[in-house]
Parts: structure tokens; sequence; C-alpha cells
């Protein structure tokens, strides 16, 4: 501060060399004598307002390494997130296989489940075709059988006119020796 101080005197008096010799000694060093004053009251200011920076640059600079362990506990965290959500996606890309093998192994049950309805249906449809061929041949063994009543009773029925037409043949004279 006080080579500013010097600088500015030595340059006063290089800007008014002329005005030295005109005026009085002693103005000029009163006048020079005022400047330094208005110097000092200017350095005390100065001094004043450079105390006020740097406790304002010493608040700042808490405030700033507030700021950097907040950003070191933020990082912290974001750095577990960032675990977290990778073992999160090895869980997921697991269960993803998993589920991809389940859903084939359910394919290939509902295919043996579907084969085994197939063959169930078919079974059943064996037995019914059975039972109806089986049904059938009681059912027409027993017409057959009817039939065969029938046609026994008509035979013996038409044995039986024969007989008696014979009978009565043999019993009426005959017509061509009368």
């Amino acid at each position: 501060m006080q080579n500013m101080l010097s600088s500015l005197l030595l340059l006063a008096l290089l800007i008014f060399p002329s005005a030295l010799q005109q005026q009085d000694l002693e103005e000029r060093i009163e006048e020079v004598a005022g400047w330094v004053a208005k110097a000092l009251q200017n350095q005390g200011s100065l001094s004043t307002d450079l105390e006020k920076i740097v406790a304002e640059a010493v608040g700042f600079r808490a405030q700033l390494e507030t700021l950097l362990a907040d950003f070191t506990l933020q990082s912290t965290d974001i750095r577990e997130l960032l675990a977290i959500v990778g073992a999160t996606q090895n869980a997921t890309s697991q269960l993803l296989t998993e589920l991809d093998t389940l859903k084939g192994r359910q394919a290939v049950s509902a295919a043996v489940q579907a084969s085994q309805v197939f063959l169930f249906v078919v079974y059943l449809l064996t037995i019914i075709s059975i039972y109806v061929v089986k049904r059938c041949k009681k059912v027409r063994e027993k017409s057959q059988r009817k039939e065969f009543e029938l046609l026994e009773k008509k035979l013996l029925s038409n044995k039986a006119k024969r007989r008696a037409a014979a009978a009565r043949e043999k019993s009426a004279p005959a017509p061509s020796q009368k």
C-alpha cells in the first residue's frame, strides 16, 4: 500500500513540475499532505473492504466445503444406488432366463397334456364305438331271432295248411272218379 502512495506522490510531482516552480513550496506540501491523507483514508476503507472480502471468502469457502461434503455423501449414495441397480439388473436377467425356461417347459407340458387329452378322447371313442357295435349286433341278433321265429311260425303254419289241404284232398273224393 505504501508503494502505491509513494507512486502517487511521484506521479503528482511529475505531472505538475511547472506549477511547483510558480507556487510556493509550502502550498505544494500541504496539497501533497492532503492527498496522502485522502490516500490513507482510502487505504483504511480499502483495508475494511478487503477484510469484508476476506470474511466473505472464508464464508464462501465454508459453504464450498459443505457442498463438497454433501457431494461426497451424494456420490457415495449414487454409487450405492448404482450397485443396487446393477444387482437388480442381474437378478432381473436371471429371472428372465428362468422365466424363458419355465415358458419352454410349460409349452412342452401343454403339448404333452394335449396329446394325453387326444389319446383319452380316442380311447373313449373306441370304447363308445365298441359298445355301439356290440349293441347293434345284439339288436340285429334279436331282430334275426324274431324274424327266424316268425319264419318258423309261417313255415309251421304253411306245413299245417299243406297237411290240412293234403288231408282234405285225401278225405274228399276225387272228382275224376265220379
